[in-house]
């Protein structure tokens, strides 16, 4: 029985060193910042943008949301969601779907979750680092231009959808606040702006760029693939 014991035992170790055992056993709750999967690209002293990326079948830890928290999803995957003392329950989740957790009026919200898939979910999450001001002053709206549609807007952050088909173009776009301009797609964006340089940029699923107010915005399509955009600009 010793024997059988041991054998168990350095095998219980071995797949502990190999990593074998999964996050599903663990049961610790960290900040969602500091979920392996949940990586911290950009922050400053108004957003912290986060990347998420969970292969399919694998799972996160537990982590709580304690900020208010935009986001926006990149695929298209079923996830099992669970809250610390749930059975864990199906969520479908779409891509191009924008979302905001208000924290500061619904309270920290923990989860884990297992990505079903099919394929990888991604993800891009913007913490708000600083709470809103009582009476704080709200941004007017921007007006939907063709290739534009505004798909949030709330007391701290509006979300604008941008449809850029080749070649085609946005302009005379201004945003007052800064903000985080993601893309869905893999492509090419120039970008002009008032008493900015024009640049071109390769952008890929996920990636973003933090900007400071524009006036007078041109985007176009410089590639040969449709490319969509959503700018979350902050209030």
């Amino acid at each position: 029985m010793q024997r059988t014991f041991r054998r168990s035992a350095v095998a219980a170790l071995i797949l502990v060193a190999a990593g074998v055992v999964r996050a599903a056993d663990d049961d610790r709750i960290v900040p969602a910042h500091h979920e392996p999967r949940h990586v911290p690209k950009f922050e400053n002293t108004r957003v912290r943008v986060i990347d998420v990326a969970i292969p399919q079948d694998e799972q996160t830890l537990f982590h709580a949301h304690s900020l208010d928290y935009p986001y926006l999803m990149i695929s298209s995957v079923t996830l099992k969601n669970q809250i610390p003392g749930g059975e864990p329950k199906d969520v479908k989740i779409e891509r191009g779907v924008v979302g905001y957790y208000r924290a500061t009026t619904q309270g920290t919200y923990t989860h884990r979750f297992i990505n079903r898939g099919p394929g990888v979910f991604r993800a891009i999450g913007i913490e708000l680092m600083q709470p809103m001001a009582f009476g704080a002053r709200v941004a007017a709206p921007v007006p939907d231009a063709i290739g534009t549609r505004t798909v949030l807007d709330t007391e701290r952050v509006r979300a604008v959808r941008i449809r850029l088909e080749p070649g085609a173009s946005v302009a005379g776009i201004t945003f007052g606040g800064p903000g985080v301009r993601v893309s869905m797609d893999a492509g090419c964006v120039r970008v002009e702006a008032g008493g900015v340089d024009p640049r071109e940029l390769a952008v890929q699923p996920a990636s973003f760029e933090y900007v400071e107010p524009e006036s007078a915005l041109t985007l176009r399509n410089c590639g040969a693939t449709t490319v969509e955009l959503v700018h979350f600009e902050l209030k």
